[in-house]
């Protein structure tokens, strides 16, 4: 009798230790935050993570929440459908490479946050969201600065070898005469 009023508590400790571990275990990884420079091409990462259930995705999607407020969807891939790009402003630049989202030619309108939704069989839907953040283009002054070093050992390379050069012409225009006077007129030899 003893045995039996030990396995419900037995079975309550066993739910309880191991649903979280399993529901824990999913998830999807994204990056909070990507940076990019206008016209350039960026990748927004998002990993599925299955649990010890091998849960199969059955859908990809990936969203963009701008500052006004209505949700955009970007780009739809189901295993039954396909993918799918809806006529936003973003069709044509984007791509999905596994679950991550390719966005070609970023302009300043497309920063915002991105919300990666995976739908799985027979877990449900797990979210990530990354937030773009697109700057204007890229810091000229290293540039300028690689530039002018590159520019000034040439410059200094080019000038040693002229002044190498002339000098060494010198040495060999150079003629050593011996005059002496004898005389009245000096005569050189």
């Amino acid at each position: 009798m003893k045995t039996c009023s030990r396995s419900p508590l037995l079975l309550l400790w066993f739910i309880h230790v191991t649903i979280p571990a399993v529901l824990e275990a999913q998830e999807v990884k994204v990056w909070p935050e990507v940076t990019e420079y206008l016209g350039h091409d960026v990748t927004l990462p998002c990993t599925f993570i299955p649990g010890p259930q091998d849960a199969g995705i059955t859908q990809v999607q990936w969203e963009l929440k701008p500052p006004e407020g209505e949700i955009i969807i970007l780009i739809v891939l189901n295993v039954n459908f396909g993918v799918i790009v809806p006529n936003t402003s973003l069709k044509g630049r984007v791509e999905l490479e596994e679950q991550s989202l390719i966005i070609r030619d970023v302009q300043m309108t497309d920063a915002g946050p991105y919300t990666c939704s995976i739908t799985t069989f027979p877990s449900g839907t797990f979210e990530g969201t990354t937030n773009l953040v697109v700057q204007g283009g890229k810091p000229i002054l290293p540039r300028m600065i690689a530039a002018g070093v590159f520019v000034l050992i040439v410059v200094t390379i080019l000038v040693t070898t002229y002044f190498i050069i002339i000098r060494i012409r010198r040495e060999v225009l150079v003629e050593h005469r011996v005059c002496y006077d004898g005389g009245g007129a000096v005569v050189c030899e």
